[in-house]
């Protein structure tokens, strides 16, 4: 993966939202598979430049299975699944720790109902008992695709309202 000549790009999104699913039927051949597919990864954003920001997403999978290996991706963001999950994402982060930034969906874009700020704002702060405010992303769980246009303008302008005010505070604090 590399830019063109003399460009250098800001972003780089680099999914591996199979990793999980890809995993052999025999749990001993797991290690040799997650050491291979953090290996590909790393071989695919092995040309960006040191200041291009990483990012990676990961759909609706069992985290702590996999969660050394996507600490391994070291990427600089992840994204991940984590309304459908009841957050069993937290499990992951105290068992694991995690340092780099993340992104743990706020709301669930397959449904068609359209999360309330305050709703996402909660969740947002439930988060921050396990995320650091200044890792914390706020994003949906995945693309917006299977979503119609009014639906996700409006769950992005709610979603968009709950990083203001996270960014307000988080300024006033430091």
């Amino acid at each position: 993966m590399m830019p063109s000549p003399g460009t250098t790009w800001q972003f780089v999104m680099c999914a591996q939202s199979a990793i999980r699913e890809g995993l052999p039927l025999r749990k001993s051949d797991y290690d040799a598979y997650l050491a291979w597919s953090v290996d590909v990864f790393r071989l695919a954003t092995t040309g960006v430049a040191d200041q291009t920001q990483i990012h990676t997403h990961f759909c609706y999978s069992d985290f702590n299975e996999i969660f050394t290996a996507i600490k391994s991706l070291d990427a600089d963001v992840i994204t991940i699944e984590n309304s459908k999950s009841d957050l069993k994402l937290l499990g992951a982060l105290e068992t694991h720790g995690y340092a780099a930034e993340i992104g743990p969906g706020l709301y669930d874009i397959h449904s068609p109902r359209v999360p309330s700020v305050a709703e996402m704002a909660a969740r947002f702060a439930a988060l921050q008992k396990y995320i650091p405010a200044e890792n914390l992303w706020a994003n949906p769980d995945c693309g917006l695709k299977t979503r119609g246009w009014p639906e996700v303008k409006e769950s992005l302008q709610n979603l968009v309202a709950v990083a203001v005010a996270a960014r307000s505070q988080y300024a006033a604090k430091n």
